[in-house]
């Protein structure tokens, strides 16, 4: 133990053996256990901060195992939430897994929700007035899944609480009595108990909130979380368990038997080298989220294939469909936008329960700023990408209107992106999606097995990825007939979590002497692999530099420094540690999802392209038209984020 501990404890040790001399036993027993408990706390704090001894494979080590394994017992089609969630409970169980994701992780809906890990109490009033246990039994497992989520994760999740602003007397008791009843079906999982405000201290802790009206406040509590960095946090552990995960890589087709169909692994290429790969496995998951209904034409199809789609003319990245016509999924577009910090408490959300067309909204402090959304279009299409339309921007900001007293702007809007809700309905018994109102959808999830043998899992929410993980690969172990070790996910730590301490931001800034910014950035976001990214900046001050003086030898010109750039922790040093563990092959990449650059603040990203793009492109040797393909495909990109 003293080892572990320090030099430090060594004279305490001995301090504490001096004591057992003179004191005799009766006292030393006193003193044992509070010195005891001293060094235990000393030395959890002490590997909280060490730097971890992290070895990962390489994306070309998994490739060469992508191509040498005859045959995988598990191929995972999709790297969102659900797709990394089933990799790491299969895993975990002592499966070989393989993963391949044709786009980069959490690049769809599981970087655009609501960054919210709840119970959902919208559901919880339908299940109440609609007499749903459908709706109950969904408020009672994703209030569960919640605790599991703070548990697993804490340095990427946090309890927030959310005020909801009362502006007629008679709805006091009853969101009084909502919020209890939430509180209630949460149980032992309860994160803090829900309380009323009064008039005044519901101002004072919104100041922006019109006091004329206000009658009330009632605080309840839900769970906040960098949805990205979650799902890279689990793409990484999946990793570290043994399983071959792969971003970057599109299934073709899929492999079928010629006398039964049964489907038995995927053609996969490789996006970035054209190379293909035949990959072989017991049995296929269909985690694509909202493009599940792509896997399953090619599961009824005899080729493997998917249909044949007729291509837009003069397509823009806006306008490109992804899937024509799904029978499962009932695809929706939720909008949300980023707001300077004023808009919202900084230590407490603001929630509208019934805006002038009936859904709820949510304005959130999240990174710094403040998130509010969301919008619900009904699609009769999947678009391939997704975007905030201008009147869906306006329609959020007139809706905060109606609460904030001072002119709500669109020059505020730092940036806006749209996500594809996974709604589905079972396209066994249905006659697939009619294109009308999603909002009394459940947001239960779906797990079946097709006749050919592929396992679908779609639907649910961030907050119940690990229980429907652990649901699918239930299923995975009933038809592929394996004898598996239990599933661990509920308590197993993520990748970050492994002895983590609520103070590692206090002793990253004193071993390290770094800002409380920077500090709390990074406990947050990596938690304690956060020490592997101070070691860069130690070893090269450069890596300190803002990502945007990327490839820049002198930064004294203060003529071409845009100084804007250092209001946002975002680091050389954090992007070389991005490519280094966790295979971030692309700009965007790590202006989108390894950190969340480009959703917090569009404009500043754009600045940040070029250096991005030289640092990586140097790491990664690059030649000069790929840096200029990325730099192009970049900038396009982050364009359709509300700027």
């Amino acid at each position: 133990m003293f080892a572990r501990a320090g030099r430090s404890l060594w004279p305490r040790a001995v301090a504490l053996t001096a004591a057992a001399t003179v004191a005799g036993m009766g006292a030393v027993k006193y003193n044992d256990s509070v010195e005891q408990r001293r060094i235990a706390n000393d030395v959890a704090l002490q590997s909280a901060v060490d730097t971890p001894n992290v070895k990962l494979p390489s994306r070309e080590d998994l490739l060469s195992k992508l191509s040498k394994t005859d045959q995988f017992d598990v191929l995972v089609i999709g790297g969102g939430a659900t797709g990394t969630g089933c990799a790491v409970d299969a895993a975990t169980r002592g499966l070989n897994v393989a993963l391949v994701e044709m786009h980069d992780f959490a690049s769809g809906t599981s970087s655009k929700s609501t960054k919210m890990a709840h119970g959902g109490v919208r559901y919880l009033e339908k299940a109440v007035f609609q007499l749903s246990k459908a709706q109950l039994d969904l408020v009672i497992e994703a209030l569960n899944e919640r605790g599991h989520m703070l548990n697993t994760a804490p340095h990427l999740c946090k309890i927030l609480p959310i005020m909801i602003p009362v502006y007629t007397y008679w709805q006091i008791p009853y969101f009084y009595v909502g919020c209890k009843m939430y509180d209630l079906f949460a149980g032992s999982q309860n994160l803090k108990n829900s309380y009323l405000l009064t008039k005044r201290q519901a101002a004072d802790i919104a100041p922006m909130l019109d006091p004329t009206t206000l009658k009330a406040g009632l605080v309840y509590h839900d769970g906040s979380f960098n949805d990205s960095r979650m799902n890279t946090a689990l793409a990484v552990t999946a990793i570290e368990n043994g399983a071959t995960v792969l971003n970057y890589m599109e299934v073709k087709q899929l492999i079928k038997d010629k006398e039964t169909g049964k489907v038995q692994g995927a053609l996969v290429t490789n996006r970035e080298t054209g190379e293909q790969f035949t990959v072989k496995a017991k049995v296929t998951v269909n985690a694509t989220g909202p493009y599940s209904d792509k896997l399953l034409q090619m599961d009824e199809n005899k080729d493997g294939k998917p249909d044949p789609t007729k291509p837009l003319p003069n397509a823009t990245i806006s306008t490109k469909v992804a899937v024509e016509n799904p029978k499962m999924v009932v695809p929706s577009a939720g909008v949300h936008i980023i707001l300077p910090s004023f808009y919202c408490p900084r230590e407490m959300g603001l929630l509208d329960v019934k805006t002038s067309d009936g859904r709820v909204m949510f304005f959130l402090p999240w990174q710094g700023k403040v998130l509010a959304g969301t919008t619900d279009i009904p699609m009769k299409q999947v678009p391939q990408t997704p975007t905030a339309a201008e009147s869906d921007i306006q329609d959020i900001l007139q809706e905060l209107q109606h609460y904030i007293k001072f002119p709500v702007k669109r020059e505020d809007v730092l940036s806006a992106w749209a996500g594809i809700r996974p709604l589905v309905i079972d396209p066994r018994k249905s006659q697939g999606n009619t294109g009308g109102s999603t909002q009394g959808l459940v947001r239960s999830h779906l797990c079946f097995t097709t006749d050919n043998g592929m396992v679908t899992i779609a639907g649910g929410k961030w907050t119940t990825y690990r229980e429907m993980a652990e649901e699918t690969i239930n299923e995975v172990v009933k038809v592929g007939k394996f004898n598996v070790k239990p599933c661990i996910t509920r308590k197993l730590k993520l990748s970050g979590a492994e002895n983590w301490n609520p103070n590692l931001a206090a002793l990253l800034a004193q071993k390290y002497h770094l800002s409380g910014a920077m500090s709390n950035h990074l406990s947050e976001n990596y938690g304690t692999r956060a020490p592997l990214i101070c070691e860069m900046f130690q070893e090269d001050e450069r890596n300190q530099l803002p990502v945007t003086f990327g490839g820049r030898e002198n930064v004294t010109v203060y003529g071409n420094v845009n100084f804007d750039s250092f209001r946002y922790p975002f680091t050389i040093g954090e992007l070389n540690y991005s490519v280094d563990y966790e295979y971030t092959r692309t700009a965007l990449d790590f202006l989108m999802r390894r950190t969340r650059f480009a959703f917090l603040d569009a404009r500043q990203a754009l600045d940040a392209v070029e250096g991005t793009v030289t640092v990586m492109g140097d790491k990664l040797n690059w030649d000069s038209t790929r840096r200029k393909h990325e730099i192009e495909k970049s900038k396009e990109f982050i364009r359709t984020f509300g700027v």
